[in-house]
């Protein structure tokens, strides 16, 4: 299962159809820990046939942008609304890979979204999990995608 193709094109997919934002993937990053730099995190569970955790993460000039163009308005700081827009991106993106995977027969439920701001923060996952991130680029800077899964 090519998870690194699986986020590149729903994100785009979501990116393009309904966000209407302009994004560049990258190639996914080296395994290991990676300092992001990042000051907004949205995350989901998923469970069933693979035990994961799926998360989108940005700088707050990233954040806001998404948020603005979700929402059709410009916002100056993070608030409730970016944290509940990166947490509906975080839906979409789990609800995207879910039918994706049901093409191979892997069954899975989402959990509810939770979002985390601030300077300095690790997500971590129990150890023996793969991981894969996926930077993109938008004009504004860039964000991750990133799942962390073990297959059940």
């Amino acid at each position: 299962m090519d998870f690194a193709k699986i986020i590149t094109e729903t994100t785009e997919e979501i990116f393009n159809c309904m966000i209407f934002i302009d994004i560049a993937a990258s190639p996914p990053l080296a395994a290991g820990k990676q300092a992001m730099g990042c000051h907004v995190s949205a995350m989901i569970g998923l469970t069933g046939g693979l035990s994961a955790m799926l998360g989108i993460h940005c700088p707050s000039a990233v954040g806001l942008a998404v948020t603005g163009a979700m929402l059709g308005m410009e916002l100056e700081e993070v608030d409730a609304d970016v944290k509940d827009a990166l947490g509906e991106i975080a839906n979409m993106l789990a609800g995207g890979i879910k039918e994706r995977l049901s093409t191979e027969n892997i069954a899975l439920e989402l959990a509810i979204p939770t979002a985390v701001t601030g300077q300095s923060y690790v997500i971590s996952a129990p150890k023996g999990s793969q991981r894969v991130v996926i930077p993109f680029t938008i004009s504004q800077g860039q964000f991750f995608v990133e799942i962390k899964y073990q297959l059940n």
